[in-house]
């Protein structure tokens, strides 16, 4: 029998937290029905067609069934009391937070931006509806091509083709898809393409969620808790953070990338490998971390003196083979483009066709030039997406020296091989969204504040978060 004392230190019987969950449950339904049409026949058609004033009277029965059995503690006092446990939890608290602030305001700027100001020349709808349509963007569609039929197998390279795009985002997407019902009988090419593209988007929230949790770790490990908080704040308010509300890989990169660091950093090389090999599967630049993982590799080799290395000479193994584990996922990913097009490479060639050649420094010199003759403020009206782009490799090279001096060189390094190769290959193309990753910057970031700024750079990075969320959600050109 369950007494007031049992109640008070939240073991409550079975059936209550059962009721309890139904009631949130149902909430969330009415919720859902009442933002989106689509589902007067059921989220994605996978529940039954449920009439949204039916539900009003479940959710009070339940409610009230509840409460006359046992009145105290009601829903609202343990929804609180969770929430609190949650949001006062040292590693979880600061990045919940900061998710729930940011992610959510995205897509509503997104959605006020795509139904008052319009398209700007679309690529590609899969629904009338602007809501259900929002994840169909740019890339998005490559991503959710490969999910619904795999890399293209001709050998044309000097086209766009989704062999460009690396496998680990429409994986996912697929393992993802039957929770929104891609597997489906008899569903239309667009609400299919449409359904994996809602899959990318909870993979990319979810993987988001995980990579600010463990930015908090690093940070805690790296600095101290007030830092880590800061740096979790700043990058989801970062302005090129928008990305990571759609069906792109750039919130599975970041939580590899974050992930492998820190337990590397720890000494936990299996659980580093595992991440590393997922970064090297994300995105042509997820290689770059064995990098900065070789360096702190080689360096506990030195550091290792001659009486200890053969009792440390295991570890140090551990080490670099954990180290090597992102380029041997780019290497897979290689391997199995050649058996299907015959070529070594052919993502690196395939992105040829959006633009990525050598230029060196033709790029720079062509733009401090046009600075030099027309001013920033004309440069900026006339190629607005251009000086976005640059200003977020800016702000980054701009931290190389605080990264090299709080992080250490390693990571200096590893933004300085993330960010200058495509600058010479492509100029400002996508810079902003390469910018977005590099978690050591924000790590710098938070050690460099004091305390007191953090509120005011957070402010300022999301009304610009704001911003580009609006460009790019409304096709304009930040891609």
């Amino acid at each position: 029998m369950t007494t007031g004392t049992d109640r008070r230190q939240g073991r409550l019987p079975g059936w209550i937290r059962w009721l309890d969950a139904a009631a949130v449950l149902v909430a969330a339904l009415i919720g859902w029905k009442v933002l989106s049409a689509e589902t007067r026949a059921g989220i994605f058609d996978l529940l039954p067609r449920v009439r949204t004033l039916v539900l009003f009277y479940v959710l009070g029965g339940l409610v009230l069934v509840r409460h006359i059995l046992l009145p105290q503690p009601t829903v609202l006092s343990r929804i609180r009391l969770g929430w609190g446990r949650i949001a006062d939890a040292t590693e979880w608290g600061p990045p919940v937070r900061a998710f729930l602030a940011t992610r959510l305001m995205v897509f509503v700027v997104a959605f006020f931006a795509v139904v008052i100001f319009g398209f700007n020349k679309p690529g590609f709808i899969v629904s009338p509806h602007p809501l259900y349509n929002l994840p169909a963007r740019f890339d998005a569609g490559y991503y959710g091509s490969i999910a619904v039929d795999g890399y293209d197998r001709d050998r044309v390279l000097n086209r766009q083709r989704n062999i460009a795009f690396f496998p680990a985002m429409p994986v996912m997407m697929r393992v993802v898809g039957p929770l929104v019902g891609t597997s489906r009988a008899g569903l239309p090419p667009e609400h299919q393409m449409g359904r994996f593209l809602w899959a990318g988007v909870l993979v990319s929230a979810v993987a988001f969620l995980f990579a600010l949790y463990y930015l908090m770790k690093l940070g805690i490990f790296l600095l101290d808790e007030d830092r880590g908080r800061a740096a979790v704040l700043l990058l989801a308010a970062y302005p090129f953070a928008c990305f990571f509300s759609g069906p792109y890989p750039e919130s599975l990169l970041l939580l590899a990338t974050v992930a492998a660091s820190f337990h590397f950093l720890r000494g936990q090389f299996a659980r580093a490998a595992c991440w590393g090999l997922v970064a090297g599967l994300a995105r042509p630049n997820g290689f770059l971390l064995s990098v900065p993982l070789g360096i702190l590799a080689l360096q506990q080799m030195r550091l290792a003196i001659p009486g200890n290395l053969a009792v440390r000479g295991r570890e140090i193994l551990k080490a670099l083979a954990a180290a090597s584990m992102p380029v041997i996922g780019m290497l897979a990913f290689t391997a199995y483009l050649f058996t299907i097009t015959g070529v070594w490479f052919a993502w690196q060639r395939s992105h040829e066709a959006w633009g990525r050649r050598f230029t060196g420094l033709e790029p720079l010199r062509q733009g401090l030039a046009r600075l030099n003759d027309d001013g920033l403020v004309h440069v900026a009206s006339t190629n607005p997406f251009d000086v976005l782009n640059t200003a977020g490799a800016l702000f980054a090279i701009l931290m190389l020296w605080p990264v090299f001096r709080r992080i250490g060189f390693a990571w200096a390094l590893y933004v300085v091989v993330t960010i200058f190769p495509p600058m010479f290959m492509g100029g400002a193309l996508s810079l902003a969204r390469v910018s977005s990753t590099l978690f050591p910057v924000f790590l710098a970031l938070a050690a460099c504040l004091p305390a007191r700024a953090v509120p005011g750079w957070a402010t300022a990075f999301a009304i610009l978060q704001g911003l580009c969320a609006a460009l790019f959600f409304t096709w304009r050109e930040l891609f």
